[in-house]
């Protein structure tokens, strides 16, 4: 089932907020046709997400209502923006929105597909850290959902465990739809990945996920979900954040860089050349990441291709050890 995100460190809410508990719709018919059956949670934009039934089509969905004392202007515009943003994409790996609604009783709601699973911040709790094959899996879904979003003008502008869902389909439980486009941003032409315009305001996204031209503000542009997504597939591997100092949400980046794999997890098992694309992924400098979902896309599948023999991470050399005799 399609859960909402839970408060974990550090894929807590992008900004702390307080606002009273919202009406329990549940039993209420939306539109004549949506049964809402059980309230599933909150989602991140002041919204409750609820299990439901096409009356007439008996298919079960998910519907994100917006809280009615949340209606205003501002927020109902930012609520429509994620629907938008997400109903404009065609990857197999993005949440499918099925309509957007604002009825006679001033309710706004989006009906999507209803998924069932967990997102990956449960499960890291639940399993991590995470065999290298399985991360790279991942990282690779999420790589061609971003693919697909960037070659349509949008940016996610918040890739982190929470908002990557994983279901079972096409023969794998690993199978990741990518959810909440609530503060992506729309930039540059369909078709042409990599020029969108850069952005410059608020601050939006989770700390520990954004890059530093993110953190403060702008401008940045598509390159922010390169870098979070190498974050993703770094925490996945080893639990850690890649940068050290800190706290898990305003991680200080050092000049040096990120640190290693083998510095977070030395026992972890990884080919050289996937850590070699985290790493740039990672880059504090965006001109050093990939420039693009696809070119990071080429160098995930060739890693999965290579007839490798995963290694420990951690290089008993590198640690001023003596490798044991034959």
């Amino acid at each position: 089932m399609h859960e909402p995100k839970r408060d974990r460190e550090p894929d807590a809410p992008r900004a702390p907020c307080s606002r009273r508990a919202s009406v329990d719709l549940t039993g209420r018919v939306l539109g004549g046709r949506y049964k809402l059956l059980r309230r599933l949670g909150h989602g991140g934009s002041g919204a409750t997400i609820y299990e439901a039934e096409h009356l007439e089509l008996r298919r079960r969905v998910a519907v994100k209502v917006l809280d009615p004392g949340l209606s205003d202007a501002d927020t109902v515009a930012r609520f429509t923006h994620e629907a938008r943003a997400a109903a404009a994409l065609r990857s197999e790996h993005i949440i499918d929105i099925i309509e957007l609604v604002r009825d006679d009783s001033e309710l706004v709601y989006m009906v999507m597909e209803c998924l069932d699973g967990e997102d990956l911040a449960a499960t890291l709790a639940n399993d991590g850290p995470l065999d290298w094959r399985r991360v790279l899996s991942i990282g690779t879904q999420v790589c061609q959902a971003l693919v697909d979003a960037h070659a349509r003008g949008v940016v996610h502008c918040d890739i982190k465990p929470g908002n990557c869902f994983r279901i079972s389909r096409g023969g794998t439980d690993d199978f990741i739809k990518v959810l909440d486009f609530g503060v992506s941003s729309f930039g540059g032409r369909a078709g042409r990945e990599g020029e969108g315009r850069r952005r410059s305001g608020p601050v939006i996204g989770t700390p520990g996920y954004m890059p530093q031209e993110q953190l403060r503000g702008g401008p940045y542009d598509h390159r922010v979900d390169i870098f979070a997504l190498g974050v993703l597939m770094f925490r996945l591997l080893t639990d850690k954040m890649p940068y050290s100092g800190g706290s898990l949400f305003v991680p200080r980046r050092p000049a040096s860089g990120p640190i290693a794999l083998r510095q977070a997890a030395p026992a972890v098992e990884i080919p050289d050349a996937f850590e070699a694309v985290i790493l740039k992924s990672v880059a504090a400098d965006p001109a050093e990441r990939y420039q693009s979902a696809t070119e990071m896309l080429a160098a995930l599948l060739a890693v999965a291709d290579a007839p490798t023999a995963p290694r420990l991470a951690r290089d008993p050399l590198a640690w001023g050890e003596r490798p044991s005799a034959a």
